[in-house]
């Protein structure tokens, strides 16, 4: 038989068979699309042998005619798919929230479709609810996800209860990847997307930041979660109300904590007694108004915070490690995820130093709390690539601690932080030094030759106790001493976007812009303006401790030290080098005495009675 010419009937190509008298099944090798072989014997409309009778739709004509038939078949199909995923999957939670609404699908005449790839494009939107609803189907029967309401498919959970949130990747529902969509969409402020809570509940998140096909988004709540598909909305994003909050806290991770309520805070604690957190709550919301007040004499933009803010209070030390593993000196901390600061009422265990320990208090709340509040106003952007100089030193700035009638304090923003004179007056005695057993490689160790230390600092990514006094130093100096300077400094750092990397040089750049090439001169600025604090009101010196300390080793003995500090930081770095992790559990004690002479009497007594 002589070679025929056929066309496609799915996209109008014109093919040539060769050999039609051969019986198998052809394709179209443009489109996939099976295609009928015409033969004098069998007429036009026939099909190849083994299939049933039809008659051909060829060309724009029969893909149009095809694109009508699943117009009107597709939202049945929705409909079928999710009601035999309900009844199939035995009265699931979201039993009866269904309300799936036949979307809309608005498609040209086929008179004004002009050429075939139109009308491929048209037949490929008239099969997309048929196609997404049989994801849904497959997601559901999986258990891995649950209808939305309406026509749209929320994306998986969104949770931060840690320091990183989880990533959860739920099946393919027709949206892109979070990465896919942030290399292939330009970032808005406004950005929503549609997004299931810890809770199960549908909500809008809005865009935070995004980076190289990473994308971050913010909860109403106030959390920020990775997601890893994105599913946009025009619905308005709408920030929890304090109720909400303290609604869905008392529900999850917090169940059985009470909640004590201020202007801004939600203060979660455990156990009858309150006054711990009305304590913390009049000292939290004193450090918000007093930061909203500075910011704005300065003329730096600043707002209320969107979201109420979050403090949890554990009632034992034991209780506030079990719910996460941080480091043995972590006293209390802020989340960047979660939104939360977390502290412990009651220290466990044999722990020295009570004076130190109850002076220390106030501080870390005020702390911790400055980087919360930082993070909420518009002065520091979450997830901004801050130098940590810089993040510290502004906590330190306005966590000074103070004793007011014997009880421990907190003494307001930019007062001078006698812990930290105590500190920086130290590493600089040699006496001192010497009694550690140390030299001057305490203030040169994490520095090159030649460098200045305010380079060095600046391109620090971890700080020793040591390194947060000189932190506070810098930040107080700049910030009293060079207000225009600072207040443009932080104007600069607002603007830096979430989520984009800046190196160690960036850094350095970016101070020196601001105040200037040579840093060698700014650390002897800096030394100077130390030297002059000691002379001002304000600045009340530390007592001198003398510091015990004992661990039981392995083979029955015990190992004993002492030293002689001013500094409740040094103490506690000393501490860590002296302890021990694979032998008995260090105990230690700091007993304050009003000079140094003192205090070594009383070390080398009790050296010597032991």
């Amino acid at each position: 038989m002589e070679p025929v010419v056929t066309s496609c009937g799915g996209c109008g190509k014109a093919i040539r068979i060769r050999r039609p008298d051969v019986e198998r099944r052809r394709e179209c090798p443009a489109c996939g699309a099976a295609v009928s072989v015409p033969r004098p014997d069998r007429g036009p409309d026939a099909a190849p042998r083994g299939e049933p009778r039809r008659r051909a739709m060829l060309g724009a004509a029969g893909l149009a005619e095809l694109t009508l038939l699943l117009m009107a078949a597709a939202p049945l199909a929705a409909w079928c798919a999710v009601a035999w995923s309900t009844v199939a999957t035995a009265s699931p939670p979201w039993a009866g929230e269904i309300r799936l609404q036949p979307t809309a699908l608005h498609v040209a005449p086929v008179e004004a479709t002009r050429d075939l790839a139109s009308a491929r494009e048209l037949a490929l939107k008239a099969l997309e609810p048929a196609r997404r609803a049989m994801r849904v189907v497959s997601a559901v029967r999986q258990g891995l996800a649950t209808p939305a309401r309406g026509d749209e498919i929320a994306d998986a959970p969104v949770v931060a209860p840690g320091p990183t949130p989880p990533v959860l990747v739920p099946p393919d529902f027709g949206a892109p990847s979070a990465r896919e969509f942030a290399a292939s969409s330009p970032i808005e402020a406004e950005r929503r997307f549609l997004i299931r809570d810890d809770s199960g509940r549908q909500v809008v998140a809005r865009l935070h930041g995004c980076h190289e096909g990473k994308a971050v988004l913010m909860l109403p709540d106030g959390r920020l979660g990775l997601p890893s598909m994105l599913v946009p909305t025009d619905e308005p994003f709408r920030a929890a109300t304090a109720d909400e909050v303290a609604e869905d806290l008392a529900r999850g991770p917090f169940e059985g904590f009470n909640v004590h309520r201020t202007d801004h805070y939600l203060i979660l604690h455990q156990g009858e007694d309150d006054s711990f957190a009305r304590t913390n709550g009049v000292l939290l919301e004193d450090l918000h108004g007093r930061l909203l007040a500075a910011f704005r004499k300065h003329d730096v933009t600043v707002h209320e915070a969107e979201f109420p803010l979050v403090a949890v209070i554990f009632k034992s030390e034991e209780d506030f490690r079990n719910h996460r593993p941080v480091a043995p000196d972590v006293q209390a901390y802020y989340e960047i995820y979660s939104n939360r600061i977390f502290l412990y009422e009651q220290p466990s265990g044999r722990r020295g130093g009570p004076e130190v320990d109850a002076l220390l208090r106030p501080q870390m709340t005020a702390h911790e709390g400055t980087h919360q509040i930082l993070q909420n106003i518009g002065v520091q952007p979450r997830l901004a690539e801050w130098p940590l100089w810089l993040v510290e030193g502004l906590a330190e700035y306005c966590s000074a601690p103070a004793s007011r009638k014997g009880q421990p304090a907190w003494d307001g923003l930019g007062q001078i932080n006698n812990l930290h004179m105590a500190t920086l007056r130290e590493i600089e005695d040699p006496v001192s030094l010497s009694m550690r057993g140390q030299d001057a490689q305490t203030r040169s160790l994490f520095r090159e030759p030649g460098q200045p230390l305010v380079e060095a600092m600046i391109r620090r990514t971890e700080l020793t106790p040591t390194e947060y006094a000189l932190a506070w130093a810098i930040t107080h100096y700049l910030a009293m001493e060079r207000s225009d300077d600072f207040t443009r400094f932080l104007r600069v750092m607002a603007d830096a976007p979430p989520l984009e990397p800046r190196s160690p040089d960036d850094h350095v750049r970016t101070f020196r812009a601001t105040f200037g090439d040579d840093l060698g001169k700014l650390d002897r600025t800096v030394h100077a303006y130390l030297n002059r604090l000691t002379k001002r009101k304000g600045y009340d010196p530390m007592p001198y401790y003398a510091v015990q300390f004992e661990q039981p080793l392995a083979n029955g003995m015990v190992r004993r030290a002492a030293m002689v500090s001013q500094s409740p930081q040094l103490i506690r770095q000393w501490i860590d080098e002296m302890s021990n992790p694979a032998v008995g559990v260090p105990s230690w004690q700091a007993t304050p005495f009003p000079s140094r002479a003192r205090a070594q009497l009383a070390v080398q007594g009790w050296m010597q009675s032991n």
